[in-house]
């Protein structure tokens, strides 16, 4: 059964905005024409794709099992329409790539400037954020790249290469901490108050692992949050310690606002791979970062 952009444009706006209205917005279409493309679609198979209701429109049966396809020929479409005009002169060609933190800060820069003297008229999309949500937006196809630690298995996903690149948890403080020159041991760290990631996280995860692993109980935690410049901010403001990747602490260290607290016990080591799609095409220059990313 063949489908053209417009179809698969409407379809899926309606599946993700439940509505007419809002669908039409989207897919930069009239209500009367989205309504007709959508009629014409369930004529062709024979089945409702949508059920409608006082509140909008929800995907039937049918609708749900078309959409993760009508998304890949989308995508497709789209790929294939901006390698063309890339090879043609008529685009500049993207690459959207995703990245913990301490990759997008620390190794991604200088990947990206090689790129970019091999292919100057290329344009860059990155996403910073933590390895779940990057394995999201790879799945839904926001990026077609990942460079994060190990993944949990996904069908629909797969390690293309390790990353020449590795980074390490330690602990830290503010300069101005008593314990800053003290040289403290695990249990002397252990009774201070700690600003940490949310429990579910796997920094949080890695970190209290840390902990069981040497006997002990996870210290008190007074502030949570996600956002890694926010956490290092709290800390060189206060006698708390955090828990942080070295390459995103690093500015601080070297301009002595703060120090590291070796402890053997809370160092982790951490590989870093990239990941991509097991299904669809894959941009040229895609491709090529990952030969800087996994060769350099």
């Amino acid at each position: 059964m063949a489908f053209d952009h417009r179809e698969l444009r409407a379809f899926i706006a309606v599946c993700e905005s439940g509505s007419l209205g809002r669908a039409a917005s989207i897919a930069n279409m009239s209500q009367p024409a989205l309504s007709r493309v959508i009629q014409q679609m369930e004529r062709r198979f024979g089945h409702p794709l949508f059920d409608r209701h006082s509140k909008g429109m929800s995907p039937t049966t049918t609708g749900q099992a078309l959409l993760p396809f009508a998304r890949l020929l989308l995508f497709e479409m789209e790929q294939a329409s901006e390698a063309l005009n890339f090879l043609t002169g008529h685009s500049r060609g993207t690459v959207r790539v995703g990245a913990v933190s301490s990759v997008a800060r620390d190794m991604l820069p200088g990947a990206m400037n090689k790129l970019l003297s091999q292919l100057p008229n290329i344009r860059v999309e990155l996403l910073e954020s933590t390895d779940r949500r990057l394995l999201d937006a790879l799945v839904n196809r926001e990026v077609d790249l990942v460079i994060a630690p190990d993944l949990p298995p996904h069908d629909d996903i797969m390690s293309v290469g390790r990353c020449e690149y590795e980074d390490e948890y330690v602990v830290f403080c503010s300069a101005t901490h008593p314990l800053a020159d003290a040289n403290p041991g695990l249990d002397q760290l252990l009774t201070q108050s700690w600003l940490m990631t949310p429990p579910g996280t796997t920094p949080r995860y890695l970190f209290e692992n840390l902990i069981h692993r040497a006997g002990r109980v996870t210290p008190k935690i007074d502030i949570e949050t996600s956002a890694p410049g926010a956490l290092i901010a709290f800390v060189l403001h206060s006698e708390m310690l955090g828990w942080l990747p070295r390459p995103l602490i690093r500015a601080e260290l070297e301009a002595q606002r703060a120090k590291l607290l070796t402890v053997p016990e809370l160092v982790q080591r951490r590989k870093f791979f990239a990941y991509m799609r097991r299904r669809g095409s894959v941009p040229s220059p895609v491709r090529q970062l990952l030969r800087i990313i996994t060769e350099s």
